[in-house]
């Protein structure tokens, strides 16, 4: 009797069932803020930041109790793939002692949901893991900047890069834009320069790198998106819209 094609181990596959092994064997915290809602920190204790989804969830609650909003948010949340139950959202900023004491949290105030959230992540498996591994936080996120910290903090770099032999000593004018829609709240850093093209390239590089401390790549439609971005152009074409 003939093999059947499906009857044979494809590396594909075999790929997929491996992730979605994965996938179930993580805690459910994790589950619970998925892909970068979580810093494991030395002591073993698990401190809850704010992901994309979350952030702009909130904000949808939010516009809800402004506009005394009776209806029921989940359906449209959804629709957006950011649902979150307002439980979860809450244990953003808290510390737990362990893994497991995250776990038992997640799962007491929103325990269905994050039955429902592994089963999700499940069925895309692989995706769902390429997402997560793109994503980091820097050591010295988390300090609290806004826009003008974020101008000086790029300023600074620029002179510490320019004093290392990193890029060109010349006039850089720094202007950063906040960008306060839904979702993470994100910064724009323009950098105005009369350097060539090629120069601002390595400009931008520097700084982008310089800035990594501070940065944050979130899960962002199943891509990584910074929190600090760099833009490097010539006086004339400055424009923040």
């Amino acid at each position: 009797m003939p093999i059947m094609l499906r009857d044979l181990p494809l590396p594909g596959r075999a790929r997929e069932r491996a992730a979605a092994r994965a996938i179930a064997a993580l805690p459910a915290y994790q589950v619970a803020l998925w892909p970068d809602g979580w810093d494991l920190m030395p002591d073993g204790s698990v401190a809850v930041q704010d992901t994309h989804a979350m952030a702009e969830a909130r904000r949808w609650y939010a516009l809800a109790r402004r506009n005394r909003s009776r209806g029921d948010l989940r359906s449209a949340l959804s629709l957006h793939r950011v649902f979150i139950p307002p439980a979860i959202l809450d244990l953003a900023g808290r510390t737990f002692a362990s893994q497991q004491a995250a776990s038992v949290a997640v799962q007491l105030v929103a325990g269905d949901w994050v039955l429902g959230r592994r089963a999700e992540l499940a069925r895309t498996a692989r995706a769902a893991l390429a997402e997560r591994a793109a994503v980091w936080t820097g050591s010295r996120h988390g300090s609290g900047l806004d826009a003008v910290a974020v101008q000086v903090l790029a300023a600074d770099l620029l002179g510490v890069c320019a004093a290392e032999g990193l890029i060109p000593r010349a006039g850089y004018g720094v202007r950063v834009r906040r960008d306060d829609g839904f979702g993470l709240c994100a910064y724009r850093v323009q950098v105005e320069t009369h350097l060539d093209p090629y120069a601002r390239r390595r400009v931008a590089e520097a700084l982008s790198a310089a800035l990594i401390p501070w940065n944050r790549a979130v899960g962002r439609d199943l891509a990584p998106s910074l929190v600090i971005s760099v833009e490097l152009i010539a006086p004339a074409l400055c424009r923040l819209v």
